[in-house]
């Protein structure tokens, strides 16, 4: 937010989670506005636009939950995730009142445009000063803080346990670490997710009980901060600590820990679709079989055998400076000042060229809510 507001763009946020019954000043003079009384934010959302005298509303959320009637009291820029194939008939739909959607993988784009649509790109971009690679001593310490010895092999989950079936493929991941661990008991599953049911996620534990996974191979972050927020360092030492990040889901929008992870130098492995494959620049790729999902389209169940035959790819390459490097390398072209400059910089003078064209509202773009 801030690095845009540089580009010269007033911005407000529109919280829909966390923030209720209050208008919160944050840094760089942005407002952060409250939640309103549906759970997406649908019925409030037009109102804090006009409220800000809003030239456009750049949404980050799924497209689906907002209505064409609602979309249409506003220049609505839906910055919008695409993890299925095709793009599904109820977000296509949605999108029809969007003013400029913008997608932020090169799949989305290509599947929006595949729908009859004209997206923009701007992909995600990340912290690359905060997420960078480490000393060997940095790797030890780490190590030492997630109780984990430096000889042991570890795998990395970083993923939500949300929503059944699990889009980000808990069960098949579970299952061929099973086989792994017996075949290398030195290895460990770190698991930073919620463990339970809550979020009608998988129940985890019960999961691993039944495949009898033994104890020592698996580690779950720590609940209560998972909760409240890590502190800004502990995921890098997430992925300082770890060989591999494992992350074969049956679809994506973007993924951004397949990023954070390679940009401190550790290998992934992916599901071969979605955003996953232009993300994966140095690790492995799981391919799926097709899943037709209730939204009308496919995602993609990743290949059992195949994520354990990446996992023992994994093991045999752990270590490798050339895989660190290559991730590293690959994971730059998402640095946050080089995606503020290379694209969100255009398309926002090209968004502020045609609200000034449309002489609506101010002549120039004012402000901006996310």
């Amino acid at each position: 937010m801030p690095r845009i507001q540089k580009l010269g763009h007033e911005m407000n946020i529109f919280a829909n989670y966390g923030l209720g019954g209050a208008v919160l000043n944050v840094a760089e003079g942005i407002k952060v506005y409250p939640l309103g009384l549906e759970a997406h934010g649908a019925d409030i959302i037009a109102s804090h636009a006009n409220h800000v005298k809003a030239d456009i509303v750049i949404t980050l959320y799924d497209a689906w939950v907002f209505s064409p009637e609602i979309a249409s009291r506003f220049r609505w820029v839906p910055y919008l995730p695409v993890d299925h194939d095709p793009l599904p008939e109820r977000v296509k739909m949605v999108l029809d009142s969007a003013w400029q959607p913008i997608a932020y993988s090169r799949f989305g784009e290509a599947k929006l445009r595949e729908a009859g649509l004209d997206p923009r790109y701007v992909p995600h971009g990340i912290e690359t000063e905060v997420f960078k690679p480490g000393t060997a001593k940095e790797r030890t310490t780490a190590r030492e803080r997630l109780k984990i010895g430096d000889d042991t092999f570890v795998a990395s989950m970083v993923a939500a346990n949300k929503g059944t079936p699990s889009r980000k493929s808990f069960p098949e991941a579970l299952w061929a670490w099973k086989q792994f661990n017996a075949r290398h008991p030195d290895s460990i599953l770190y698991l930073h997710t919620h463990a339970g049911p809550e979020m009608t996620g998988i129940d985890l534990p019960l999961l691993i009980h039944k495949l009898q996974i033994p104890d020592k191979a698996i580690a779950f972050c720590d609940p209560y901060w998972n909760l409240i927020g890590f502190p800004d360092n502990y995921m890098r030492e997430v992925y300082l600590a770890s060989d591999v990040l494992l992350n074969p889901a049956m679809g994506e929008g973007f993924g951004l820990p397949i990023v954070e992870a390679q940009a401190c130098g550790c290998p992934v492995i992916v599901g071969d679709n979605t955003a996953q494959s232009e993300l994966c620049f140095a690790g492995w790729k799981v391919p799926g079989q097709p899943f037709w999902t209730p939204v009308g389209a496919w995602q993609f169940v990743p290949s059992l055998e195949a994520i354990l035959e990446s996992l023992e790819e994994a093991y045999k390459h752990r270590g490798s400076t050339t895989l660190a490097k290559k991730a590293r390398e690959g994971a730059m072209a998402y640095d946050a000042d080089v995606v503020t400059e290379t694209y969100w910089k255009p398309v926002l003078a090209e968004i502020e060229s045609e609200v000034s064209a449309g002489n609506v509202l101010e002549p120039v773009m004012a402000e901006a809510v996310l």
